[in-house]
């Protein structure tokens, strides 16, 4: 897919992507769909294991050896079902550094994971990407080694939070949003949209609905990532090349802070719960 996103909140996460797939070169975005084929793919995975209930998306490389990234991937994770977070990330990105020396690649992977830990939200990401060109924001040569990054706890909570405040307080008040894939135009208007957002969480807006619980902060996703999306349609957009980077179905996932999984279509009434609640331990 073009575009994958993720939302982190003190309800839970959210993962969105659209279905486009895409290669990430040096300087380079590769469409690998045909034009006018309608896109239904998935890039978004669900693991639970180790503790951890959530999601592992990912955008830039389609084929890693002889499988598609996304069964590899579930190969991975079938392999890694009991490890917690750190050690999946960790091994993760080993396994990823020797594949992409095994087989040549030169495509950039990011990867993204996002949900649930011991009761509070987590996000990493593993990925091989060294910044953007200035001129045209796609990615620069990848790395040969992948790197691996706690980069909510170990970078954004540091950095934000006041002295006595916890983790908990911070997320009442603020909503971080991450975005990797094909970055021109659509991060600007992307961003955008998530500096509205993130008004909209942290104090609301007057005309708006606030955003009081997971399924409120997924459709605000999905709305954002339909209205990035447009902007490439045939039809209704101004991107005049195709196929587009971006485009086909969007995928919106959330898990709760109770472990709770669901995947949000377009209409909200068809809300799909993929995984129950937990019920808290009796001591």
């Amino acid at each position: 897919m073009g575009l994958l996103a993720v939302d982190v909140s003190a309800f839970g996460v959210v993962m969105s992507a659209d279905s486009q797939p895409v290669e990430l070169l040096d300087g380079q975005t590769r469409v690998l769909a045909q034009a006018g084929k309608r896109r239904t793919r998935n890039p978004i995975l669900i693991r639970e294991g180790g503790g951890f209930i959530g999601f592992t998306g990912f955008v830039g490389t389609e084929l890693i050896g002889p499988k598609t990234t996304r069964d590899w991937l579930t190969t991975f994770g079938t392999y890694h079902a009991n490890e917690g977070l750190a050690d999946y990330a960790g091994a993760l990105g080993e396994a990823l550094t020797e594949e992409w020396s095994r087989h040549g690649l030169v495509s950039i992977l990011e990867i993204l994971i996002s949900g649930v830990e011991d009761g509070e939200v987590r996000f990493w990401f593993v990925r091989n990407s060294q910044g953007l060109h200035d001129h045209d924001w796609t990615y620069r040569s990848p790395s040969s080694e992948f790197q691996v990054v706690n980069d909510l706890d170990d970078n954004y909570m540091p950095r934000d939070l006041q002295p006595g405040q916890t983790k908990e307080r911070l997320l009442q008040a603020r909503l971080y949003s991450f975005r990797q894939g094909a970055l021109l135009p659509a991060a600007p208007v992307f961003d955008a949209f998530t500096t509205i957002l993130g008004m909209i969480y942290g104090h609301g807006v007057d005309g708006f609905e606030p955003v009081a619980s997971l399924d409120d902060l997924a459709y605000f996703a999905r709305q954002r990532m339909e209205f990035v999306k447009r902007l490439y349609s045939d039809r209704h957009g101004i991107y005049k090349k195709s196929p587009a980077p971006l485009g086909g179905d969007v995928q919106v996932f959330g898990v709760g802070l109770d472990g709770e999984i669901r995947h949000y279509p377009k209409i909200r009434t068809q809300v799909k719960t993929l995984r129950p609640a937990q019920p808290p331990e009796v001591a």
